[in-house]
Protein backbone atom coordinates (compact mmCIF):
# COMPACT_ATOMS: atom_id res chain seq x y z
CA UNK A 1 0.00 0.00 0.00
CA UNK A 2 1.35 3.37 -0.95
CA UNK A 3 1.82 6.15 1.55
CA UNK A 4 -0.92 8.14 -0.18
CA UNK A 5 -3.37 5.24 0.02
CA UNK A 6 -2.50 4.64 3.67
CA UNK A 7 -3.24 8.29 4.55
CA UNK A 8 -6.50 8.13 2.64
CA UNK A 9 -7.56 4.96 4.49
CA UNK A 10 -6.57 6.46 7.85
CA UNK A 11 -8.60 9.59 7.13
CA UNK A 12 -11.64 7.51 6.16
CA UNK A 13 -11.33 5.50 9.39
CA UNK A 14 -11.15 8.70 11.44
CA UNK A 15 -14.20 10.09 9.67
CA UNK A 16 -16.10 6.84 10.28
CA UNK A 17 -15.12 6.89 13.96
CA UNK A 18 -16.27 10.50 14.27
CA UNK A 19 -19.55 9.67 12.57
CA UNK A 20 -20.12 6.68 14.87
CA UNK A 21 -19.35 8.85 17.89
CA UNK A 22 -21.79 11.56 16.77
CA UNK A 23 -24.48 8.93 16.23
CA UNK A 24 -23.82 7.48 19.69
CA UNK A 25 -23.98 10.94 21.27
CA UNK A 26 -27.27 11.61 19.48
CA UNK A 27 -28.80 8.39 20.85
CA UNK A 28 -27.62 9.12 24.40
CA UNK A 29 -28.85 12.71 24.20
CA UNK A 30 -32.28 11.54 23.01
CA UNK A 31 -32.55 9.13 25.95
CA UNK A 32 -31.28 11.79 28.36
CA UNK A 33 -33.90 14.29 27.25
CA UNK A 34 -36.57 11.61 27.64
CA UNK A 35 -35.35 10.86 31.18
CA UNK A 36 -35.58 14.51 32.17
CA UNK A 37 -39.07 14.83 30.68
CA UNK A 38 -40.29 11.52 32.14
CA UNK A 39 -39.39 12.74 35.63
CA UNK A 40 -41.99 15.49 35.24
CA UNK A 41 -44.62 12.87 34.35
CA UNK A 42 -43.47 10.70 37.26
CA UNK A 43 -44.04 13.57 39.68
CA UNK A 44 -47.69 13.68 38.61
CA UNK A 45 -48.38 9.96 38.14
CA UNK A 46 -46.63 8.40 41.17
CA UNK A 47 -49.13 8.21 44.02
CA UNK A 48 -46.61 8.66 46.84
CA UNK A 49 -44.44 11.31 45.18
CA UNK A 50 -45.26 14.01 47.72
CA UNK A 51 -44.52 11.68 50.63
CA UNK A 52 -41.24 10.46 49.15
CA UNK A 53 -40.07 13.97 48.33
CA UNK A 54 -40.86 15.55 51.69
CA UNK A 55 -37.82 17.56 52.80
CA UNK A 56 -36.01 16.49 49.59
CA UNK A 57 -34.04 19.31 48.02
CA UNK A 58 -31.58 18.25 45.35
CA UNK A 59 -29.93 19.95 42.38
CA UNK A 60 -28.62 17.12 40.20
CA UNK A 61 -26.08 17.90 37.49
CA UNK A 62 -25.84 15.15 34.87
CA UNK A 63 -22.74 14.55 32.73
CA UNK A 64 -22.73 11.88 30.03
CA UNK A 65 -19.60 12.42 27.96
CA UNK A 66 -20.08 15.88 26.42
CA UNK A 67 -23.83 15.87 27.15
CA UNK A 68 -25.03 18.11 29.98
CA UNK A 69 -28.26 18.91 31.78
CA UNK A 70 -29.62 19.18 35.29
CA UNK A 71 -32.69 18.51 37.42
CA UNK A 72 -33.99 20.50 40.37
CA UNK A 73 -36.07 18.66 42.98
CA UNK A 74 -37.60 20.99 45.56
CA UNK A 75 -40.03 18.72 47.41
CA UNK A 76 -42.98 18.42 45.00
CA UNK A 77 -41.66 21.11 42.64
CA UNK A 78 -39.61 19.79 39.70
CA UNK A 79 -37.78 21.50 36.86
CA UNK A 80 -34.96 20.66 34.47
CA UNK A 81 -32.68 22.18 31.87
CA UNK A 82 -31.16 20.46 28.84
CA UNK A 83 -27.71 21.48 27.55
CA UNK A 84 -26.89 23.41 30.68
CA UNK A 85 -24.77 23.34 33.82
CA UNK A 86 -25.82 24.65 37.20
CA UNK A 87 -23.44 26.73 39.29
CA UNK A 88 -24.14 24.99 42.60
CA UNK A 89 -25.20 21.34 42.24
CA UNK A 90 -25.75 19.18 45.32
CA UNK A 91 -25.06 15.99 43.34
CA UNK A 92 -23.14 15.36 40.13
CA UNK A 93 -24.03 12.11 38.34
CA UNK A 94 -23.03 10.43 35.10
CA UNK A 95 -20.15 8.82 33.27
CA UNK A 96 -17.68 9.49 30.47
CA UNK A 97 -18.41 6.19 28.73
CA UNK A 98 -21.29 6.71 26.27
CA UNK A 99 -21.93 2.97 26.02
CA UNK A 100 -22.51 2.83 29.80
CA UNK A 101 -24.61 6.01 29.56
CA UNK A 102 -26.79 4.37 26.91
CA UNK A 103 -27.26 1.24 29.05
CA UNK A 104 -28.16 3.33 32.11
CA UNK A 105 -30.59 5.65 30.33
CA UNK A 106 -32.14 2.81 28.33
CA UNK A 107 -32.82 0.92 31.59
CA UNK A 108 -30.50 -1.96 30.75
CA UNK A 109 -28.70 -2.14 34.12
CA UNK A 110 -29.91 -5.44 35.57
CA UNK A 111 -29.65 -4.56 39.28
CA UNK A 112 -27.97 -2.24 41.79
CA UNK A 113 -24.75 -4.28 42.27
CA UNK A 114 -24.28 -4.30 38.47
CA UNK A 115 -24.27 -0.49 38.55
CA UNK A 116 -21.88 -0.43 41.52
CA UNK A 117 -19.34 -2.34 39.45
CA UNK A 118 -19.28 0.23 36.62
CA UNK A 119 -17.48 3.55 36.13
CA UNK A 120 -20.66 5.48 36.89
CA UNK A 121 -19.62 8.53 38.92
CA UNK A 122 -21.21 10.32 41.85
CA UNK A 123 -20.05 13.76 42.93
CA UNK A 124 -20.78 14.81 46.51
CA UNK A 125 -19.78 17.85 48.49
CA UNK A 126 -17.18 17.91 51.23
CA UNK A 127 -17.96 20.00 54.33
CA UNK A 128 -15.98 22.85 52.74
CA UNK A 129 -18.27 22.77 49.70
CA UNK A 130 -15.80 21.09 47.35
CA UNK A 131 -17.33 18.56 44.96
CA UNK A 132 -15.51 15.24 44.71
CA UNK A 133 -16.42 12.61 42.13
CA UNK A 134 -16.03 8.92 42.93
CA UNK A 135 -17.23 5.67 41.42
CA UNK A 136 -20.69 4.88 42.71
CA UNK A 137 -19.48 1.63 44.30
CA UNK A 138 -17.01 3.55 46.48
CA UNK A 139 -19.57 6.11 47.58
CA UNK A 140 -22.53 3.86 48.36
CA UNK A 141 -21.22 0.47 49.48
CA UNK A 142 -18.77 -2.37 49.13
CA UNK A 143 -17.95 -4.37 46.02
CA UNK A 144 -20.58 -7.11 45.55
CA UNK A 145 -19.37 -10.51 46.71
CA UNK A 146 -16.25 -9.21 48.45
CA UNK A 147 -15.61 -8.68 52.14
CA UNK A 148 -16.17 -5.04 53.13
CA UNK A 149 -13.22 -2.94 54.22
CA UNK A 150 -13.53 0.23 56.25
CA UNK A 151 -12.47 3.27 54.27
CA UNK A 152 -10.33 5.84 56.03
CA UNK A 153 -11.66 8.60 53.79
CA UNK A 154 -14.18 10.72 55.64
CA UNK A 155 -16.55 11.00 52.69
CA UNK A 156 -16.74 7.22 52.44
CA UNK A 157 -17.75 6.57 56.04
CA UNK A 158 -20.91 4.42 56.33
CA UNK A 159 -23.24 7.26 57.48
CA UNK A 160 -22.41 9.11 54.26
CA UNK A 161 -22.95 5.94 52.25
CA UNK A 162 -26.43 5.60 53.70
CA UNK A 163 -27.25 9.26 53.14
CA UNK A 164 -26.10 9.24 49.53
CA UNK A 165 -27.97 6.00 48.84
CA UNK A 166 -31.19 7.44 50.24
CA UNK A 167 -30.76 10.58 48.12
CA UNK A 168 -30.21 8.61 44.93
CA UNK A 169 -33.19 6.31 45.48
CA UNK A 170 -35.65 9.20 45.37
CA UNK A 171 -34.47 10.28 41.93
CA UNK A 172 -36.96 8.64 39.50
CA UNK A 173 -34.43 7.16 37.07
CA UNK A 174 -33.03 4.86 39.78
CA UNK A 175 -36.38 3.30 40.69
CA UNK A 176 -36.47 0.50 38.03
CA UNK A 177 -32.97 -0.66 39.02
CA UNK A 178 -33.91 -0.83 42.70
CA UNK A 179 -37.20 -2.58 42.06
CA UNK A 180 -35.40 -5.29 40.10
CA UNK A 181 -32.82 -5.54 42.88
CA UNK A 182 -35.22 -5.83 45.79
CA UNK A 183 -38.24 -7.32 44.00
CA UNK A 184 -40.59 -6.30 46.86
CA UNK A 185 -43.47 -8.46 45.62
CA UNK A 186 -41.45 -11.69 45.81
CA UNK A 187 -39.08 -10.91 48.68
CA UNK A 188 -40.33 -11.97 52.11
CA UNK A 189 -38.25 -10.81 55.06
CA UNK A 190 -39.43 -10.86 58.69
CA UNK A 191 -37.88 -9.22 61.73
CA UNK A 192 -38.12 -11.42 64.85
CA UNK A 193 -38.15 -9.46 68.14
CA UNK A 194 -36.12 -10.90 71.03
CA UNK A 195 -38.22 -9.45 73.84
CA UNK A 196 -38.60 -11.81 76.82
CA UNK A 197 -42.11 -10.47 77.38
CA UNK A 198 -43.25 -12.33 74.24
CA UNK A 199 -42.81 -15.63 76.07
CA UNK A 200 -41.65 -18.87 74.50
CA UNK A 201 -42.50 -21.21 71.64
CA UNK A 202 -42.31 -24.93 72.33
CA UNK A 203 -40.41 -24.21 75.56
CA UNK A 204 -37.74 -22.14 73.79
CA UNK A 205 -37.36 -18.38 73.37
CA UNK A 206 -39.25 -17.34 70.25
CA UNK A 207 -36.29 -16.17 68.11
CA UNK A 208 -34.18 -19.25 68.95
CA UNK A 209 -37.11 -21.59 68.35
CA UNK A 210 -37.75 -20.10 64.90
CA UNK A 211 -34.07 -20.10 63.93
CA UNK A 212 -33.57 -23.67 65.13
CA UNK A 213 -36.62 -24.80 63.18
CA UNK A 214 -35.20 -23.57 59.89
CA UNK A 215 -31.56 -24.51 60.62
CA UNK A 216 -32.55 -28.08 61.47
CA UNK A 217 -34.62 -28.30 58.29
CA UNK A 218 -31.89 -26.84 56.04
CA UNK A 219 -30.03 -28.99 53.52
CA UNK A 220 -26.99 -26.67 53.61
CA UNK A 221 -25.70 -23.85 55.80
CA UNK A 222 -23.50 -20.92 54.74
CA UNK A 223 -21.62 -18.99 57.44
CA UNK A 224 -20.43 -15.43 56.81
CA UNK A 225 -17.06 -14.57 58.31
CA UNK A 226 -18.27 -11.12 59.38
CA UNK A 227 -21.26 -8.81 59.41
CA UNK A 228 -20.84 -6.47 56.41
CA UNK A 229 -22.75 -3.63 58.04
CA UNK A 230 -20.75 -3.71 61.27
CA UNK A 231 -17.48 -4.20 59.39
CA UNK A 232 -18.13 -1.18 57.15
CA UNK A 233 -19.04 0.94 60.16
CA UNK A 234 -16.24 -0.52 62.29
CA UNK A 235 -18.88 -1.15 64.96
CA UNK A 236 -17.63 -0.90 68.54
CA UNK A 237 -20.89 -1.92 70.19
CA UNK A 238 -21.44 -5.44 68.83
CA UNK A 239 -19.27 -8.33 67.67
CA UNK A 240 -18.39 -7.87 63.99
CA UNK A 241 -17.81 -11.60 63.55
CA UNK A 242 -21.47 -12.43 64.25
CA UNK A 243 -22.38 -12.13 60.59
CA UNK A 244 -25.22 -13.35 58.44
CA UNK A 245 -26.07 -16.93 57.51
CA UNK A 246 -27.80 -18.53 54.54
CA UNK A 247 -29.77 -21.77 54.43
CA UNK A 248 -30.85 -24.14 51.66
CA UNK A 249 -29.50 -25.54 48.40
CA UNK A 250 -28.86 -22.02 47.19
CA UNK A 251 -26.02 -21.82 49.72
CA UNK A 252 -23.98 -23.95 47.32
CA UNK A 253 -24.08 -21.05 44.82
CA UNK A 254 -22.77 -18.48 47.29
CA UNK A 255 -19.60 -16.70 46.16
CA UNK A 256 -18.71 -14.27 48.89
CA UNK A 257 -16.83 -13.84 52.17
CA UNK A 258 -17.85 -17.02 53.99
CA UNK A 259 -17.98 -20.79 53.78
CA UNK A 260 -20.23 -23.81 53.98
CA UNK A 261 -20.67 -24.68 57.66
CA UNK A 262 -22.51 -27.10 59.91
CA UNK A 263 -25.88 -26.93 61.59
CA UNK A 264 -24.12 -26.99 64.95
CA UNK A 265 -22.18 -23.85 64.00
CA UNK A 266 -25.37 -22.17 62.82
CA UNK A 267 -27.22 -22.96 66.03
CA UNK A 268 -24.32 -21.73 68.17
CA UNK A 269 -24.12 -18.49 66.20
CA UNK A 270 -27.88 -17.99 66.63
CA UNK A 271 -27.60 -18.40 70.40
CA UNK A 272 -24.64 -16.02 70.64
CA UNK A 273 -26.33 -13.38 68.47
CA UNK A 274 -29.60 -13.41 70.40
CA UNK A 275 -27.74 -13.36 73.73
CA UNK A 276 -25.81 -10.31 72.51
CA UNK A 277 -29.06 -8.46 71.79
CA UNK A 278 -28.87 -8.65 67.99
CA UNK A 279 -32.23 -8.81 66.25
CA UNK A 280 -32.62 -11.67 63.77
CA UNK A 281 -34.42 -11.33 60.47
CA UNK A 282 -34.98 -14.10 57.99
CA UNK A 283 -36.66 -14.89 54.71
CA UNK A 284 -36.31 -14.76 50.96
CA UNK A 285 -34.36 -11.61 50.08
CA UNK A 286 -33.58 -11.16 46.40
CA UNK A 287 -31.17 -8.26 46.92
CA UNK A 288 -28.93 -10.38 49.18
CA UNK A 289 -28.99 -13.20 46.64
CA UNK A 290 -27.68 -10.74 44.04
CA UNK A 291 -25.11 -9.04 46.27
CA UNK A 292 -23.70 -12.32 47.53
CA UNK A 293 -23.61 -13.87 44.05
CA UNK A 294 -26.02 -16.75 44.56
CA UNK A 295 -27.94 -16.26 41.33
CA UNK A 296 -30.14 -17.50 39.76
CA UNK A 297 -32.73 -16.70 42.42
CA UNK A 298 -34.86 -19.87 42.69
CA UNK A 299 -36.59 -19.67 46.06
CA UNK A 300 -34.13 -22.15 47.58
CA UNK A 301 -32.07 -19.72 49.66
CA UNK A 302 -33.02 -18.17 53.02
CA UNK A 303 -30.99 -15.29 54.37
CA UNK A 304 -30.62 -14.78 58.12
CA UNK A 305 -29.23 -11.50 59.46
CA UNK A 306 -28.38 -10.49 63.02
CA UNK A 307 -28.75 -6.72 63.13
CA UNK A 308 -27.58 -4.10 65.58
CA UNK A 309 -29.44 -0.80 65.91
CA UNK A 310 -26.39 1.32 65.11
CA UNK A 311 -24.97 -0.06 61.86
CA UNK A 312 -27.63 -2.20 60.17
CA UNK A 313 -28.32 -1.30 56.55
CA UNK A 314 -31.99 -1.08 57.50
CA UNK A 315 -31.12 1.98 59.59
CA UNK A 316 -31.56 3.92 56.36
CA UNK A 317 -34.95 2.33 55.77
CA UNK A 318 -36.86 5.23 57.24
CA UNK A 319 -35.41 7.44 54.52
CA UNK A 320 -36.25 5.01 51.71
CA UNK A 321 -39.00 5.85 49.20
CA UNK A 322 -42.40 4.26 49.59
CA UNK A 323 -41.94 1.82 46.70
CA UNK A 324 -39.19 0.00 48.66
CA UNK A 325 -41.01 -0.44 51.94
CA UNK A 326 -43.04 -3.57 51.12
CA UNK A 327 -40.37 -6.24 51.45
CA UNK A 328 -39.55 -5.68 55.17
CA UNK A 329 -42.56 -6.95 57.08
CA UNK A 330 -43.48 -7.37 60.71
CA UNK A 331 -43.93 -10.76 62.29
CA UNK A 332 -47.44 -12.17 62.24
CA UNK A 333 -49.59 -11.44 65.27
CA UNK A 334 -47.12 -9.01 66.90
CA UNK A 335 -48.27 -5.60 68.05
CA UNK A 336 -46.70 -2.69 69.94
CA UNK A 337 -48.76 -0.31 72.05
CA UNK A 338 -48.10 2.74 74.24
CA UNK A 339 -49.71 3.41 77.63
CA UNK A 340 -50.16 7.19 77.54
CA UNK A 341 -50.52 7.36 81.34
CA UNK A 342 -47.02 5.90 81.83
CA UNK A 343 -45.19 7.61 78.95
CA UNK A 344 -43.09 10.62 80.01
CA UNK A 345 -41.94 11.63 76.53
CA UNK A 346 -38.26 10.88 77.20
CA UNK A 347 -37.70 9.97 73.50
CA UNK A 348 -35.44 7.01 74.23
CA UNK A 349 -37.70 4.97 71.93
CA UNK A 350 -36.93 7.39 69.08
CA UNK A 351 -33.21 6.80 69.48
CA UNK A 352 -33.49 3.05 68.83
CA UNK A 353 -36.24 3.06 66.17
CA UNK A 354 -34.52 2.53 62.82
CA UNK A 355 -37.74 2.45 60.79
CA UNK A 356 -39.12 5.89 61.61
CA UNK A 357 -42.20 4.32 63.16
CA UNK A 358 -42.08 6.30 66.42
CA UNK A 359 -42.90 9.92 67.13
CA UNK A 360 -43.28 11.91 70.33
CA UNK A 361 -46.21 14.31 70.17
CA UNK A 362 -47.12 16.50 73.15
CA UNK A 363 -44.72 14.43 75.30
CA UNK A 364 -46.41 11.14 74.40
CA UNK A 365 -44.90 8.42 72.17
CA UNK A 366 -47.05 7.63 69.13
CA UNK A 367 -46.63 4.60 66.85
CA UNK A 368 -47.37 4.82 63.12
CA UNK A 369 -49.32 8.04 63.16
CA UNK A 370 -51.49 8.47 60.06
CA UNK A 371 -51.28 4.74 59.32
CA UNK A 372 -47.90 4.88 57.55
CA UNK A 373 -47.12 1.30 58.62
CA UNK A 374 -43.46 2.00 59.28
CA UNK A 375 -43.27 0.13 62.59
CA UNK A 376 -42.00 -3.43 62.07
CA UNK A 377 -42.65 -4.48 65.70
CA UNK A 378 -38.96 -5.20 66.24
CA UNK A 379 -39.40 -4.51 69.96
CA UNK A 380 -36.37 -2.28 70.44
CA UNK A 381 -38.52 0.51 71.87
CA UNK A 382 -40.02 -1.72 74.55
CA UNK A 383 -36.59 -2.85 75.72
CA UNK A 384 -35.35 0.71 76.36
CA UNK A 385 -38.54 2.31 77.73
CA UNK A 386 -37.68 3.35 81.33
CA UNK A 387 -41.27 3.59 82.52
CA UNK A 388 -42.70 0.41 81.01
CA UNK A 389 -45.10 2.45 78.89
CA UNK A 390 -44.48 0.38 75.76
CA UNK A 391 -45.81 -3.15 75.46
CA UNK A 392 -45.12 -5.74 72.76
CA UNK A 393 -47.43 -8.74 72.48
CA UNK A 394 -47.91 -11.69 70.15
CA UNK A 395 -51.02 -13.69 69.33
CA UNK A 396 -51.03 -17.38 70.24
CA UNK A 397 -50.62 -18.61 66.65
CA UNK A 398 -48.28 -15.82 65.53
CA UNK A 399 -45.15 -17.98 65.26
CA UNK A 400 -46.92 -20.73 63.31
CA UNK A 401 -48.37 -18.18 60.89
CA UNK A 402 -44.98 -16.53 60.38
CA UNK A 403 -43.26 -19.87 59.71
CA UNK A 404 -46.00 -20.82 57.23
CA UNK A 405 -45.65 -17.52 55.37
CA UNK A 406 -41.87 -17.84 55.08
CA UNK A 407 -42.13 -21.44 53.92
CA UNK A 408 -44.60 -20.40 51.24
CA UNK A 409 -41.88 -18.38 49.51
CA UNK A 410 -38.59 -20.18 50.28
CA UNK A 411 -37.65 -23.85 50.66
CA UNK A 412 -34.50 -24.55 52.70
CA UNK A 413 -34.70 -28.34 52.57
Amino acid sequence: MSKKDFKKMSKEMEENDELAMREKEAKVRELFVKMLEDAAKYAVQYEFYAEDMKDFHEVVQWKFGPIRGYQVFDETEYSFKIDGETEDPTLVLGCKDLDLAYQFLNDEISHWPALLGTKFLVGTKDPDGTLKEKRIGKVTGFTPGNAPTLSSAKENAPPTQRRVSARLLRIPVFRPIMERTTDPENSNDVRIPINESLGTYENESIPLAVLEYFVNKASHVYIFTQCPCRALANCKNYDQSLGCMALGKGALRMQTFGRIGTKEEALERSRRAVAAGLLPSLGRVKSDTIIYRALPEQGDLMHICFCCPCCCVEAGGKDSPKYLKGWHQKMEGVSVTVNEDLCNGCEQCLEVCIYGGMEVIDHIAVIDREGKDRCKSCGRCERVCPTGAITITIEDDGVDRMIARIESSVDVS
